[in-house]
């Protein structure tokens, strides 16, 4: 029953294909900043997942799934939280 949610569970992400990353706050493990996934490139032919992590400043990092990790919630407290109109992809 693997990929199967209840009420009131987080969403499914499998770390095997990078399915369930996009819109997750995630550290990048070597620089240690925080960002939210924008993208994920799902694996293929025995490559890992890699993402794109758009960090508070505007600017992006690159990897392997592998390179980041999980943000603690005082990491995810601190992140801004996104308007409805920027999830929405409605930006000005």
């Amino acid at each position: 029953m693997t990929g199967l949610m209840c009420p009131g569970m987080g969403k499914f992400k499998s770390s095997a294909t990078g399915k369930g990353y996009v819109g997750e706050i995630m550290v990048h493990k070597v620089s240690g900043e925080a960002g939210v996934v924008e993208n994920v490139i799902e694996s293929q032919s025995g490559w890992a997942p890699q993402i794109t992590l758009k960090l508070k400043d505007g600017s992006s990092k690159k990897g392997k799934l592998s390179d980041f990790k999980e943000a603690t919630a005082e990491q995810k407290r601190s992140f801004p939280i996104p308007d409805v109109d920027e999830t929405a992809g409605l930006t000005t």
